[in-house]
């Protein structure tokens, strides 16, 4: 097959994505500045410590120890237009840090690796604007995991890992107020990465569900001992990158969350307060090109479309995201004896009209961004 034939298969196969394409209804992306640049189109990549998150297995060509230090500033603005006139959600997403750390010992097959960072965070705060429905919802997930990678080959490498959550997770309404958290969340993830030429990668990543038991207290309608089940989702990310030159990389990614195991928020104790949703599994695809300037320096650029997981049957304002765009930049250059990221990430979501899910009618507005930063040094 030609080159050429070769890019038009993959932008083909990237634009039949993107007609489809879901985003991750809260999960946490932006974990380091090097993929962010990149629209986290990272996994077939995957050349700096945030390999734990993005694919592990790209640890294997990381020989040493090597350690990041990664966050992001968050910013919303997302509104809901009614016929009384327009309301804002006051919450504010979650500033992200991250830690990550990786050994591959020389001349080794076997590798460590160690990640820790916040993979699932929500925050929405109506108030009294749906008659006191879904007024607030908080919920945070710290998270370590541990991964052991094995080199197949000089061009193959496989990582299988564990992941532990611990959670915490406020539900409020007119009638309930809920405050939990579990501790013992647990799930596993597997990742391959494959160099089938100097020149190509190709990398995926499983990581499996987790059951979070959020255990705690509520007032008003349901009193006392209550708990909220919160059923995260199994999903895949893969990759492929290609040096188009000397000095430019380009990657195409996609992924599938499967968010439709997450049926509700219900409020569970002598009574129940029921908050439910109505998420569908969802797909996305990313595009990123890098370009290094010079030695360690890079400039990235990206981008994505994303469709939110929400259905317009059924929704629930807890959860409401739009489909959206994304455009990334970044840059990262040695500095000081250390590598230093930085990415900036807009995205525009398109206006989300929803008319069957009393007493949730409305039209939803949303523009987010994004700034990160990510420190890094192989030892």
């Amino acid at each position: 097959m030609s080159m050429k034939r070769l890019y038009l298969l993959l932008a083909a196969v990237f634009c039949v994505s993107v007609s489809t394409a879901h985003a991750a209804a809260f999960y946490n992306l932006d974990q380091s500045a090097s993929a962010v640049g990149v629209a986290n189109a990272f996994t077939a990549t995957a050349s700096d410590p945030s390999a734990m998150f993005y694919n592990p297995a790209g640890l294997a060509w990381q020989e040493g120890v090597g350690a990041m230090v990664s966050g992001a500033a968050r910013y919303q603005n997302q509104s809901v237009v009614l016929p009384g006139g327009k309301a804002p959600n006051t919450a504010s997403p979650n500033s992200l840090a991250s830690l990550y750390v990786g050994w591959m010992p020389k001349d080794s097959n076997w590798g460590i690796g160690f990640g820790a960072f916040s993979p699932y965070s929500l925050n929405s705060e109506w108030g009294n604007v749906f008659g006191g429905q879904g007024q607030l919802t908080k919920f945070d997930t710290p998270h370590v995991a541990l991964d052991v990678v094995y080199a197949l080959s000089s061009t193959m490498a496989v990582a299988v890992g564990g992941d532990w959550y611990t959670g915490k997770l406020d539900v409020n309404s007119a009638t309930t107020t809920f405050h939990g958290k579990d501790n013992t969340g647990f799930g596993g993830h597997v990742s391959w990465m494959w160099h089938p030429r100097p020149t190509w990668s190709v990398g995926a990543l499983y990581r499996s569900r987790t059951n979070m038991k959020m255990s705690g207290t509520a007032t008003g309608a349901v009193s006392g001992t209550a708990h909220v089940n919160m059923n995260l989702p199994d999903m895949v990310r893969i990759g492929v990158a290609h040096d188009v030159y000397d000095n430019i990389k380009v990657e195409f990614d996609g992924s599938w969350t499967n968010w439709s195991r997450l049926s509700d928020m219900n409020v569970v104790g002598t009574t129940t307060a029921l908050h439910t949703l109505n998420l569908r599994n969802t797909f996305s695809a990313m595009a990123g090109v890098t370009w290094t300037w010079r030695e360690n320096t890079q400039f990235r650029f990206g981008y994505a479309f994303d469709e939110g997981a929400s259905r317009k049957t059924g929704m629930s304002a807890r959860v409401a995201d739009n489909s959206g765009h994304r455009l990334t930049l970044g840059a990262g250059g040695d500095l000081f004896g250390l590598h230093m990221d930085l990415a900036y990430a807009y995205t525009f979501y398109t206006n989300h009209a929803v008319t069957a899910s009393t007493p949730y009618n409305g039209t939803y507005r949303d523009r987010r961004q994004s700034l990160a930063f990510s420190l890094s040094n192989m030892f």
